[in-house]
């Protein structure tokens, strides 16, 4: 089965950190329009599943696989294959919910692999971007863990090692006993009892509305933001660690803002004051050697110049030289109309 076709469960293994810290961000992204995954998001999906093939065994000789998707997979499959030398269990995308609904029926959650050595299980988890994520008191992955564990029925003395795999930026690991992982099912299982209530309390933090869908609509980020904007700072305030993370979420909201109206003026609806002005056209050059040739003749264009400044110098050359980029959309303001004489 594709990643793509996978129905999710209501608070999924990879939420945790959010709905833990966050509460109320389960309703509030439950109110959110559906969107479909972004392009991060599609690679990650296409190298997890070109992973799981080889895992599992099978040639990829498909022509039009990205090389570089291809590398990742195989990098990551290397890693499974050489954890364990001889594992009791090798699974492979490891479908958790039995053992996680058992602690709470909206938990779930799907493990990309799972190692049986013994008394000792490897919780793997494979991420494809560059900046790097810490195992360590990772949420995700000790739900992960802890699922594992219910649902294989593993002993409190187990000893359980979570990995996060990432091809882009290395490997990180962190090691706990049964007891960890029973205690962060308590934990884990009250948050997911106070998140599906109707008046479940909101935590923005920066860590928690990272991966948010709700940034723009949220009321308590909104509020923490002009609270904190009308703060007075003296010229000599130092700054803090408070100040970076508040400013970090003041950030945050206001891309999430931007967005949005960008999305929902592109859909046809209004912003009293506001439209989308369309992003600047650029022409250039589909190919520099093509194009010196055609210029060649030109001694004012010795130099090869952009598109637009030869047509400034009022040479013809073929359109099917130039190629033409159109910059992102960004909002501006209407302009006020002047009253008629």
């Amino acid at each position: 089965m594709q990643h793509v076709e996978r129905q999710h469960a209501r608070l999924s293994a990879s939420r945790t950190e959010r709905f833990m810290s966050c509460p109320g961000s389960v309703r509030l992204e439950a109110l959110m329009p559906y969107e479909p995954a972004g392009e991060a998001a599609a690679i990650g999906t296409a190298i997890h599943e070109l992973s799981e093939r080889i895992l599992n065994g099978h040639e990829i000789d498909d022509p039009d696989v990205n090389a570089d998707h291809l590398a990742m997979a195989q990098e990551y499959a290397n890693f499974i294959n050489t954890l364990v030398p001889n594992p009791r269990k090798k699974l492979i995308e490891v479908n958790l919910d039995i053992g996680l609904k058992s602690l709470h029926p909206a938990l779930g959650g799907t493990a990309d692999a799972v190692l049986v050595d013994g008394n000792h299980l490897h919780v793997c988890d494979l991420k494809t971007g560059r900046v790097p994520v810490e195992a360590e008191n990772n949420k995700q992955l000790m739900t992960y863990a802890l699922g594992a564990m219910r649902q294989f029925n593993a002993p409190l003395d187990i000893i359980c090692t979570m990995h996060i795999f990432q091809p882009r930026a290395g490997h990180s690991k962190w090691t706990v006993n049964g007891i960890d992982l029973i205690n962060h099912g308590h934990d884990l299982r009250n948050a997911a009892a106070l998140a599906l209530t109707p008046d479940a309390p909101t935590n923005p933090s920066p860590d928690a509305c990272k991966y948010c869908k709700a940034k723009p609509i949220c009321p308590a980020m909104r509020q923490k933001v002009q609270d904190n904007a009308r703060k007075d700072f003296a010229p000599d305030t130092r700054v803090t660690s408070e100040m970076i993370e508040l400013a970090k979420l003041a950030e945050d909201w206001a891309d999430a803002v931007l967005t949005a109206a960008k999305k929902q003026l592109s859909y046809g609806e209004t912003i009293t004051g506001w439209n989308l002005k369309p992003g600047r056209k650029t022409r250039f050059w589909k190919s520099e050697e093509l194009a010196a040739v055609a210029l060649k003749d030109h001694p004012q264009a010795f130099t090869l110049r952009s598109p637009a400044a030869i047509a400034d110098l009022k040479i013809e050359v073929s359109e099917d030289l130039i190629g033409i980029t159109h910059a992102a959309p960004s909002l501006a303001k209407d302009r006020a109309k002047k009253p008629q004489d």
